[in-house]
């Protein structure tokens, strides 16, 4: 993988950063200090919201895997995911816990630190990583026909 320019990292930098904020942040509720996204939005959608939410979360998660984050991180921003996902799914407090848990948020800040302290430089990648994505793979399949299971 080559070196990106500083230009490039600067890109990427704001890229992911828009990306976070449109999901975790974009809105601001009237008369408060209450900030929420996409995924709090479209979350409200009963079943299907904090799916396509998950999904629009990893995008984040496979740029990183693009970067060379290494499979340590990948595997904690995928618990974030994973946790934003199930959590979300409950009606209710899992609409009040998008607005704070913000998995998208956080997982933006740890490819930072990571990326800060590897100076700017990103590791290659790992095959321990494909095996993650298979494994969320199958970890949304099964929390899918979970939910399906429950509903009938």
């Amino acid at each position: 993988m080559a070196e990106p320019t500083p230009e490039q990292t600067a890109a990427i930098r704001d890229e992911l950063d828009r990306y976070a904020w449109l999901l975790d942040e974009c809105i601001r509720i009237p008369g408060t200090r209450i900030r929420l996204g996409l995924d709090s939005v479209i979350g409200l959608i009963p079943g299907a919201g904090d799916l396509l939410t998950g999904g629009a979360a990893l995008a984040l998660v496979l740029r990183a895997h693009r970067l060379g984050a290494p499979a340590p991180l990948i595997r904690h921003m995928l618990k974030n995911v994973g946790i934003d996902v199930v959590v979300g799914a409950i009606p209710l407090l899992g609409d009040v816990f998008d607005v704070a848990w913000r998995a998208n948020r956080r997982n933006l800040e740890l490819l930072r630190e990571h990326f800060s302290v590897q100076s700017g430089k990103p590791q290659q990648a790992r095959g321990a990583a494909r095996r993650m994505w298979l494994m969320l793979a199958a970890g949304v399949i099964a929390v899918t026909v979970m939910y399906l299971l429950i509903r009938k």
